[in-house]
């Protein structure tokens, strides 16, 4: 089956909680294709090799390519990390923003401190 949903995401959030936001926002959660990249890249891969598969061009690496294949993206916040500090996530909404993708807002943001900026 095609990839129908995109998830941005921080690395830092509870598996388990990422489900359950993602269940709660679509009824439709059983039968939605995910893509999620901790669960799609090879993470075991040498830096080198994934260097060589991201690509020099951000917007033509495998990310992008999900982006464009997707209908809905989906910015998943947490509470421990403000995603938005997280580059790839930036890139990865911008992507989304220019190919005028459905974005969905899921999660809580962490609560301000000084070191967030």
């Amino acid at each position: 089956r095609k990839c129908n949903t995109f998830v941005s995401h921080t690395w830092t959030e509870n598996f388990l909680a990422l489900v359950e936001d993602l269940r709660q926002r679509f009824p439709d959660f059983a039968t939605r294709v995910f893509w999620i990249c901790f669960t799609a890249n090879p993470q075991t891969w040498p830096k080198e090799k994934l260097k060589q598969m991201i690509g020099g061009a951000p917007h033509l690496s495998p990310f992008s390519k999900a982006i464009d294949n997707c209908e809905t993206f989906v910015v998943a916040r947490n509470t421990s990390k403000n995603m938005y500090l997280r580059l790839w996530c930036v890139a990865e909404l911008v992507f989304a923003q220019h190919r005028r993708k459905n974005i969905e807002v899921i999660g809580n943001m962490p609560h301000h401190t000084e070191k967030d900026g």
